[in-house]
Order: C-alpha cells, then structure tokens, then sequence
C-alpha cells in the first residue's frame, strides 16, 4: 500500500531507539483501518524473535466499568511468565534496577520476587497488579500492604515494571494496536468516553519509552475526541490517512494478506494442507472484483473501492464456491 514505508519508517524507528510512539491511523468508515491493524500485528509478530523482548498487544477497545481494560491487557500479555524471568534476573544481577521503581510496594514486591523467583509468587504478583483483591498470600509472598485498586495506582505500577524490566534487558517495547473507540458510539456516555481516554492518555505519558501506539479513528472521532479532551490532542499528532484501494495491486495484497490468514488457520487446525490446493479466489479474480466495483465507489465520489466493501465481494465470491463444490 502508498501509506506502508510510513508505516514502516516509524516502526524502524521505535525499535532502534525504543521511544514512545503514537501514531493515529486515520480513515473514514470502511477504508480499512481494522485491516490495517491486523495486518502489521501478524507484519510485526512474524518479525520479532521471542528473545529480543518486544511484545505485540492487539486490542479491541472495550472500556469496563473500571476504564483500566487496556491496562489489565497489556499486564495479561506480559504475564507471570514475564514476572517469573524478571525475578530470577534482579536474583542473578542484583537488585539495583529495582530502586527505578517509583512506588515503594512495586519495590518491595519487585525485592520479595527476587528473593523467590517462582512461577507462584509470580502469579501472585500478577494478580496484586491486576488490582484484585489483597489476600494473605499476596503479603507474605510480595509484602505489599495495599490493593492497587485505582487506575492511577495501576498504571504508575505498569510503568514501573515496564522501566525495571527494561533496565535488566527484558524488555525492549511493546506494540499496542487499539481499535477507535468509536465502536462503542451511543453505549458510552460522554463521561466514560472522557474517562477512556484519559486513561488513554495516562498510559501513554507513563511511558515516555518502550511504547509503540497505533490507534485507529475516523476524522469525526478525531474532531470529537480532541473537543472531548482537549488535553489528549497533542497526543495524536503523528496521523496515517488511509484512502480506498485505488489500484488492482492494492487490492490483490490486501485478498492475499487474508487467504494467507485463512491458510495459517487451517494448517494449524488440520496439519499439512494436500499439495496442489488451489486458492479459493485468484489473483485473476481479485483484479476483475476491483474493477467491477470501482465505478460504483467513483459514482459515490470515493477515490477507489473501500476495503470492506472489497473484501465482502471476495467473502461472497468464495461462500459461493464452497456452496458449489458441496452440492
């Protein structure tokens, strides 16, 4: 696509120097923005090896009553896992990273997990970051005397592990890629919308560093978030138009992205596909589908053929083959 080695660019970018990244990928209703985002998530997932400590979060925004499920999201993919390696790494390098930490129970948690680098106080680590309920087991393996049960308190705890992890060489950054909040337009009151986005934005100046951002909206939720909170605009700067497809090679990458998703599923779920299986739908058919829509999209003032309405012929197109080869 034209908006790819942007894209790319400022990926690059983020893992040489790690810095702290917002970019808005910004498109009217069906050009795509949804496509996009599943497209360098699976880009970036096939590009990173599990040692070199970056991490890939895709996340459809679903605000909860507590407006942290972005937080518990990211904490849910680092996982004890993640906590149990960092232990068994401040127990082998000391615990001078630890004294990164702002928070005087993330230390104390962070020095107790150390001590005790076990997949169980890791659990339990989890657990209390998550801001679930303080137990006994929590206080004796951790230390800690209170329950993060605020956002606030979460999220300077996000930032803390995130600092120390990086500190020790766990960590190199995260790639969060958020569906526009839209989705949840007219269910949300404007005080949950406020209340979102600041937690948005709260995330986002925690971590100055090691936080990649793509966030997916259309130019009237832009205008609407930045009236809403006006203090969250400066955040959303660095913009990615998307336009429809406005060529046949355009729209022959975008069928093959999905018939090789499609593919990956099936080899996962039945092993080995037969040799000679030929595609669902051609490449020959993907261009003759481009060509027969655009003088409806060009009728309708659009530059090109808008991705959802592509890909819903092509679905069409091969519910119809599979129709016929079944009767």
């Amino acid at each position: 696509m034209h908006y790819d080695d942007d894209i790319e660019a400022r990926i690059e970018a983020f893992m040489a120097d790690h810095r702290t990244r917002v970019v808005i990928i910004e498109g009217t209703q069906g050009t795509g923005k949804t496509n996009l985002l599943n497209h360098y998530a699976s880009e970036i997932r096939s590009a990173i090896e599990d040692d070199m400590g970056f991490y890939v979060v895709r996340y459809l925004a679903d605000p909860e009553a507590s407006f942290d499920g972005t937080i518990r999201r990211l904490l849910h993919e680092l996982g004890p896992e993640h906590l149990q390696v960092l232990g068994q790494k401040l127990a082998q390098t000391g615990n001078g990273a630890i004294e990164s930490a702002r928070s005087v129970e993330v230390r104390t948690a962070l020095y107790n997990l150390s001590a005790d680098p076990t997949l169980d106080v890791a659990r339990s680590f989890l657990e209390w970051l998550l801001g679930m309920r303080l137990l006994n087991a929590h206080r004796n393996s951790l230390g800690v005397g209170f329950r993060l049960d605020t956002i606030e308190a979460r999220t300077a705890a996000l930032r803390d592990l995130v600092t120390v992890s990086a500190e020790v060489g766990l960590l190199n950054g995260i790639f969060l890629l958020l569906d526009e909040l839209e989705k949840q337009d007219g269910v949300l009151s404007p005080t949950a919308v406020v209340r979102y986005l600041s937690a948005l934005r709260a995330i986002i100046d925690a971590l100055p560093s090691h936080l990649f951002m793509m966030l997916a909206m259309t130019p009237d939720a832009m205008r609407r978030y930045s009236v809403s909170l006006p203090a969250f605009r400066s955040r959303l700067q660095d913009r990615v138009e998307l336009t429809p497809l406005q060529t046949e090679d355009e729209s022959v990458a975008l069928g093959r992205f999905y018939l090789d998703q499609a593919r990956d599923a099936a080899r996962r779920i039945r092993g080995p596909l037969p040799k000679g299986v030929q595609p669902i739908v051609t490449e020959a058919e993907m261009r003759s589908s481009f060509q027969r829509l655009l003088p409806a999209a060009q009728r309708l003032s659009d530059t090109g053929v808008r991705q959802r309405r592509f890909l819903h012929d092509l679905f069409e197109m091969a519910e119809r083959r599979i129709y016929e080869s079944e009767v």
